[in-house]
């Protein structure tokens, strides 16, 4: 009975701390596909790679969303005609690249400032690196959903030249226009909230069988601490305007290096995410991700303890 309260109230800590900032990225997603249309999406987002990848990264200053609500969003954009590989910049940067999660993790780690920006710094390194990986093999046919963007183009100006043929047509009332970013919005929610869901019982499960002098005992090594932190993170599944106040509880075990692991991996990737950017990537797609986050942040936070050790 301890052990199914324990799994219980860690369960609903979970989904009522994900479920606001779900909200917030559905909402803006259905504001997007009501209010901005795809011509003008198409003039914002950069033609170039690099100034794509650039753009990607700085997107979560101002979308400042944590992995949960970011996902819907990107989902939007990239079916309103976004480059695949600029969505999955934006999902590995956006929940630490922003003005929310910099100012939590520079307030709880007030002792170690330098944490808040190594923190943004390897964010940007391991988006941008995943960017050019995205931008050379990730296609449309790489979604869930595949584009087809001649039919699409074919049927948006069917439909437009019939409305059109007429003298102008007026403009829908913003009553129209509400009732569509709430039907758009319920829509979303039923399908991105049963991978939350999932996502939140896995976590609660895991969290409530390990035991924490088993976590203690694993953080002596090189290697060892960083590679749990980061699994640690994943498992956890902390929202990102949230998980330094809960990393920096490590440091009097666990090196600065090793807890940088945690901020960074897990705010990019954790249970729920991975459910549902399965969502909208294939497989192969999204363990390709995982894949080059994980070595990059490795490298890069074992390399971080030697310059402070």
């Amino acid at each position: 009975m301890s052990f199914l309260s324990d799994f219980r109230a860690m369960m609903i800590g979970i989904l009522l701390e994900s479920f606001p900032f779900v909200l917030l990225g559905i909402i803006i997603s259905a504001l997007l596909q009501t209010l901005i249309s795809d011509q003008t999406l198409q003039r914002w987002i950069p033609k170039k790679t690099i100034p794509g990848i650039l753009f990607g990264c700085l997107l979560g200053i101002l979308f400042p969303l944590c992995e949960c609500g970011i996902i819907p969003v990107v989902h939007r954009l990239i079916r309103k005609g976004m480059p695949p590989y600029i969505g999955i910049v934006f999902m590995m940067a956006g929940p630490i690249i922003n003005p929310v999660v910099f100012a939590s993790t520079f307030v709880a780690f007030r002792t170690h400032p330098e944490m808040a920006i190594a923190r943004i710094a390897l964010a940007f390194a391991v988006a941008a690196v995943i960017g050019l990986w995205a931008a050379w093999r990730v296609r449309d046919t790489e979604l869930r959903t595949p584009l087809n963007n001649a039919h699409e183009h074919v049927a948006a100006a069917s439909a437009g030249s019939k409305r059109q043929i007429p003298v102008k047509a007026p403009k829908p009332a913003w009553k129209n226009k509400f009732h569509d970013t709430l039907e758009h919005a319920v829509i979303e929610m039923f399908d991105v909230g049963k991978y939350l869901v999932l996502g939140a019982t896995v976590t609660a499960l895991l969290q409530t069988v390990v035991s924490k002098e088993w976590i203690v005992a694993l953080s002596e090594g090189n290697w060892t601490p960083h590679l749990f932190m980061m699994g640690l993170s994943y498992v956890l599944s902390i929202c990102s305007t949230a998980d330094s106040f809960v990393g920096v509880t490590f440091i009097p075990d666990f090196s600065l290096g090793s807890v940088l692991a945690f901020l960074v991996f897990g705010a990019m990737l954790d249970i729920k995410s991975t459910l549902m950017l399965l969502k909208v990537f294939r497989f192969k797609t999204v363990a390709t991700v995982m894949a080059i986050s994980a070595v990059i942040v490795l490298l890069s936070t074992v390399a971080f303890d030697h310059l402070y050790s």
